[in-house]
């Protein structure tokens, strides 16, 4: 996922508002609205609400909050230990929420307190959905989270928050006017060409509330479909090789196959313990590889959805992956580039022990191999087209690329502004793009690493000048003046 960006992704997840529970004392009433809402909201209504509510608990009415799910009835009122929604989110390990840290020791007791008051529903607050807002201007440049070339190499498609702008890729500055084509995500994550070149994709969506998936027709720039997934946002992921579908990771631990035909039925695989940051396809269309935050690499059967191997667990996070038909690469927050022989990675995987002492036989050291270390955290790798090169691009101000097959340094590109969230090669690895925080797209030749176009893909608002404060002059009185 052509790569997309997943920092500033998880920093839009990280910041999003939310609304915090009001302190109360022993001898005051909860409120459901002002004190138990904003609980609920902030935990618990990405998984449990819309079509399809995990568990089959939705907390999207009053009515379906009293009736509870396939677990049975959420509260029992006036009875805190035998309520379900108690037992859930209390202990030493709580059930719920499954990611992501455990509630409180005062917002468990406001829930607590709730129930033993009867469990009343004052009022359920309406879930606004704000329009998405795309300025005809920005008044500052918006950060680039992810960017993809062309099949033939003549566009740069860049996602800038909340639209896609198809910037002329041929490194010929100037050469066509960038086309914006707009979205109903609140941010764009991943952007990508279909293997034929006639679609191009972007997903992304807005953060505990929706994953959202947006095609276009590059013939005619319009949108064909869209599709909403998921409670929670998009992050990266790849084309299958036939281009009938997409696999994207999720922030709700999840991969997404998403068929491109708007009926088809989507596949949703839960392999990892964290966010999914990044999916790659094998060239055979038999495999998924994954990164997750959890700091794994992982290996799934498309066909069966199951997990085959973990390949590798990082001591930090994993951001980025990338395949061939011979060779994962993972890479991340550790600054080290790891390549994975798949076909020794997943042959003939044993186990030692048994029962509950079973553990995989790990011969890692025969199919995992390093590459050079990077100078910082890597934020995105990309594959050229005929899948021979990747590039390497991260919290350092250069970008780096290297043959796939035996992992050696062919360009150094230096000068690049960093940090770079979005990185993508040519078809032959003859140019390389990059964009990130600073929302400035660069076209650099290779191997020479000779600069070709920088370009700002929105337009942006003009500054006025501040026009100079005169001095006020003191009037003299005309007795001042004799």
């Amino acid at each position: 996922m052509s790569r997309m960006r997943i920092s500033v992704s998880l920093l839009a997840v990280g910041v999003t508002a939310v609304a915090v529970a009001s302190p109360a004392s022993a001898d005051d009433g909860i409120s459901y609205r002002r004190q138990v809402w904003p609980i609920l909201r902030r935990h618990c209504y990405a998984c449990h609400s819309g079509e399809k509510p995990k568990g089959k608990l939705s907390l999207a009415s009053a009515a379906s909050i009293r009736s509870g799910g396939e677990s049975g009835k959420l509260l029992v009122a006036g009875k805190p230990a035998a309520s379900l929604l108690i037992k859930m989110v209390s202990g030493r390990e709580p059930a719920m929420p499954p990611k992501g840290t455990p509630l409180s020791a005062a917002k468990v007791e406001i829930l607590r307190r709730w129930i033993a008051q009867g469990g009343k529903i004052d009022s359920v607050a309406r879930v606004a959905e704000p329009p998405v807002v795309i300025p005809s201007q920005y008044t500052h440049q918006p950060a680039i989270t992810s960017v993809a070339y062309s099949l033939d190499g003549k566009w740069v498609a860049c996602a800038c928050r909340s639209e896609v702008v198809l910037v002329s890729g041929d490194g010929k500055q100037g050469q066509q006017m960038p086309v914006r084509l707009a979205t109903g995500a609140d941010l764009i994550t991943h952007v990508e060409f279909s293997p034929d070149g006639k679609l191009l994709v972007a997903a992304g969506g807005s953060p505990a509330r929706f994953g959202l998936l947006t095609v276009f027709d590059m013939s005619t720039r319009k949108v064909v479909s869209t599709r909403r997934v998921s409670g929670d946002t998009f992050f990266r992921g790849a084309f299958s090789p036939d281009g009938k579908s997409i696999a994207l990771g999720g922030a709700d631990g999840a991969i997404h196959i998403v068929p491109l035909e708007p009926k088809a039925k989507l596949r949703r695989f839960e392999l990892h313990s964290d966010w999914v940051v990044d999916v790659a396809w094998t060239p055979n269309g038999k495999y998924l590889v994954t990164a997750g935050r959890d700091k794994a690499t992982k290996v799934a059967d498309v066909a069966t959805g199951k997990l085959l191997r973990t390949v590798d667990a990082s001591s930090e996070r994993t951001m980025s992956v990338v395949c061939d038909d011979m060779f994962a690469v993972s890479a991340g927050k550790s600054k080290a580039m790891t390549s994975f022989q798949l076909g020794v990675a997943l042959q003939n995987i044993g186990v030692t022990g048994a029962g509950n002492g079973a553990k995989p036989i790990s011969r890692r050291n025969q199919y995992a191999k390093g590459f050079e270390a990077q100078p910082g955290e890597v934020l995105d790798m990309a594959l050229s087209g005929d899948r021979k090169r990747v590039a390497v691009a991260g919290r350092f101000g250069e970008v780096r690329v290297y043959t796939l097959a035996d992992r050696k340094r062919v360009a150094a590109v230096g000068g690049v502004r960093s940090p770079v969230y979005g990185v993508a090669l040519n078809r032959d690895g003859t140019r390389v793009a990059v964009a990130g925080r600073e929302g400035v797209l660069e076209v650099f030749g290779l191997p020479d690493g000779k600069k070709l176009q920088s370009v700002v893909p929105v337009p942006i608002r003009p500054i006025r000048p501040i026009r100079p404060i005169r001095p006020v002059v003191p009037v003299k009185s005309a007795a001042a003046a004799r």
